[in-house]
Order: C-alpha cells, then structure tokens, then sequence
C-alpha cells in the first residue's frame, strides 16, 4: 500500500529541468566522448576497439534523437524521468570505459558529474539510488575491464593503486552527493523563506491599497447618502402621507443612517491601514509610529534620541512595510538581550536617513558577527522557535530599500545595528 501511494507521488513531482537543456549538454557529452576516441585513436596512435565504442556512442546519439523527439512540446521533465536519463548517462559511461582501461582511464572522474546533478535538483531517493548505481559500476569496472592500450612495455598498474583508485571513485561520489544536496537543501529553505517573506509584504501593500480604496469609496457614497436623508425628511415634512409610506420613508431614513455608520466604521478601519502607512510624516514620528507596538510589551526602557544640526529639515517618510519588520526584528531581538535599556538614535541627511539601535547586552558572539546575512545564524537556534532567521530578514528588507546595515559590537559591553536607507526610497 505503501508503494502505491509513493509511486504517483514520485513521478508527478517536476524538476527546474527544461529538456531542451538536457537534451543539449548530452549533445555536447556526445561529441566530447566521439571526438576524444577518434583523437585517441587516430591522432595519439593508441589502438582502441572502435567498433564497440562507436556503437555505444551510436546508442547515446539514438537515443538523444528519440528524447528530442518525445519532449518536442513538453516544459519539463518529471523527476523519474531526469533519474532514468542520469542512470542511462552512468551505464553509458561505465560502458565505454570498460573497453578503455576501466578506472585506469582518467576520464573516471566523469562519474561524479550524474551524482553532481542529481543532489542538486533531484530527492535523497534518487540520489542515493545514482550513489550505489556508481559504485557498482565502478566496482565493476575495477576487476573487469579491457586494458589501456599502452604504447609502453612492461607497464603495469599495482593491484593496490587500481584498489585506491576504487575507493577514491567511492569516497568522492558519496561525499559529492552529500555536499551538494546539503547546499542544494539549504538554499531552496532559504529560498522558500524569503518568498514566504515577500508574499507577506506583498499582502501586506494589497491591505493598503484596499484600505485606499475603502477611504475613497467612503467619502464618495458620503454626499449621495446625506442628499437621500435630507429627501426623505423634507417629503415627510411636505407630503401629506399615508402610514403605509411613512412607515417606508422612515425604513429608508433608517437604512440610510446605517449606510453611513457602515461607511465612518469602514472609513475609520481604512485610515489605520492607510493613511497611517501611506500619508509622509517627520522621521522620528513615523518610527515612532512603525515600532510602537512592539516596543509597547519591552522590559527594558526605550531611550530615544534625535541628532540633527539646524541647516538640515527632518525629512518626511511613509510607514514602508520592510523598515517596519526590519525594525521590529532589531528591537525584538535587542530587547531579548538588553539588560536596562535600548537606545534609538535618528539622524539624517540631504540624501539619506541613519537609525542606530544600540542595547547594553552581552552583544554579538564572533560565530554570529562573522555570518551576519546568513540563515539559520543565531546563538538560539532551534530553542523557542528561533529559526535563525532575524538578521539574515532584516539585511534583505534593508537591502531591498537600497540601504545598508552594519553590525557590530560596542565597548565595553553591547551591541549595535546601524541601518543607512536612501530618502528616495522611503517616500
């Protein structure tokens, strides 16, 4: 039961692989194997068994002929089918070195090439599945194999070295396959978060602009509803009206003051979204603004300070999502370390603003200064739900925003997060 659940699974997953690329790096693979037997051959003067060489190269051409042909109109390739043709690659291989001195032949070290590809787009079944198809092959390959055609007399090579060989082949192919995975692994979590990252900021802009929208809808429906309540009061006061129609223009005056209250609780809602985030205001209040829930749980005191000179006019900022989170995160994670308070310098110039957030803690350990932008960097990693992400978000928002970030530590205790953002990208 297990099986049949796994198979469909496995063979509707799709890989990055456009077959149109694959079926041209085979091309290329193809005619490097034909052109190094024939110089081989010919050029070197090293006597090879050509027929069968040719012939397996034959198939490798044939059989890229009939893939071309099937994937004529196909986007991608599944992943079962990228794993068949890395297979066919490794067989191919193992083929024509066994007529090419096995191992001896230096073009052994084209195994790790299908082992390469596979960690990096394929899953730990395919890849150790490639793993252990090479090994065999190269086990193979290390007891049966056609001799190289020395044109040296007498040279031969120790059992022991053709052993080492072996186990070199073995060795690098699994440590190939870990290491790539691994990188491959880390950068598609990364990859994953940031994109969670930016689906959050897109919906957060999405909630502004409908908040926009809400505003706007709510000062235009404002004057027709007045018009239509002030109708209905002077035709109750003019006409003379049955109680029938009364009762209706009263149902409508009703209605239409309910409209309204509808209209000044959705304007209401929308200002916040809105005209909080969007309408410029002076740089330390639009901080001020940006930070205030967060730092409104803090446990330590929050020291603001403003240095500017009197030839320079605070300039004026949105609410921009990405300063907003860059900041919190700073704060967040000062205040987990602070021990009395955290200070919040502002200052700024023609061309940019400078936020420094400085706290009185331990600071930062070496191993997180010396990976700062990395993911999964904390000295918390795994405990409470920290996923080493802070830092490594805070640099791609700030850098998003054409800004930049310093990190450093402060004598004698404490650390300090410097941002510089361009005043052009915050309105």
């Amino acid at each position: 039961m297990t099986d049949r659940h796994f198979l469909p699974a496995f063979e509707t997953e799709y890989s990055l692989i456009d077959p149109r690329v694959s079926i041209f790096i085979r091309w290329i693979a193809l005619s490097g194997q034909l052109t190094t037997v024939l110089i081989v051959h010919f050029a070197l003067g090293f006597l090879l068994p050509l027929v069968p060489l040719l012939t397996i190269i034959a198939i490798g051409i044939i059989l890229n002929l009939w893939q071309s042909w099937l994937n004529k109109n196909a986007v991608q390739l599944s992943r079962l089918s990228v794993l068949f043709v890395l297979i066919f690659d490794v067989t191919q291989l193992a083929a024509l070195l066994y007529f090419a001195g096995g191992l001896l032949n230096p073009f052994s070290i084209l195994f790790l090439a299908p082992v390469a590809v596979s960690a990096a787009i394929l899953d730990v079944f395919s890849t150790i599945t490639l793993v252990i198809i090479v090994t065999v092959c190269a086990s193979i390959l290390s007891i049966y194999h056609l001799p190289l055609p020395w044109t040296y007399e007498g040279f031969v090579i120790p059992p022991l070295y053709q052993f080492g060989l072996w186990i070199a082949l073995v060795i690098s192919t699994i440590f190939m396959a870990y290491y790539v995975f691994w990188l491959a692994q880390k950068s598609k979590r990364t990859s994953e978060m940031l994109g969670q990252t930016k689906l959050m900021l897109a919906s957060e802009r999405q909630v502004i602009a409908l908040g926009s929208l809400a505003t706007a809808a709510a000062h235009k429906l404002g004057s027709p509803l007045t018009t239509i309540r002030l109708i209905s009061d002077d035709l109750m006061t003019q006409l003379k009206l049955n109680s029938i129609q009364k009762e209706d223009l009263l149902l409508l005056k009703t209605e239409v003051e309910r409209c309204q209250i509808i209209l000044s609780e959705l304007d209401s809602d929308a200002m916040k979204t809105s005209r909080e985030l969007n309408i410029l205001m002076p740089l330390g209040l639009a901080i001020q603004k940006m930070v205030a829930n967060t730092i409104s749980s803090f446990k330590v005191q929050i020291e603001w300070k403003v240095e500017n000179s009197s030839d320079k006019n605070q300039p004026e900022i949105a609410q921009i999502p990405e300063l907003s989170y860059a900041l919190e995160a700073i704060l967040e994670n000062a205040n987990d370390f602070a021990e009395t308070k955290i200070t919040l310098v502002i200052s700024w110039d023609h061309e940019s603003i400078y936020i420094n957030v400085i706290d009185d803690g331990m600071g930062y350990s070496p191993s997180i200064l010396s990976n700062i932008g990395q993911p999964e960097n904390s000295s918390r990693l795994g405990q409470e739900g920290h996923r080493g992400l802070g830092l490594f978000l805070v640099q791609s928002f700030i850098r998003q925003l054409n800004g930049t970030t310093i990190f450093q530590n402060r004598k004698p205790n404490g650390a300090s997060v410097e941002i510089k953002i361009p005043i052009e990208s915050l309105v």
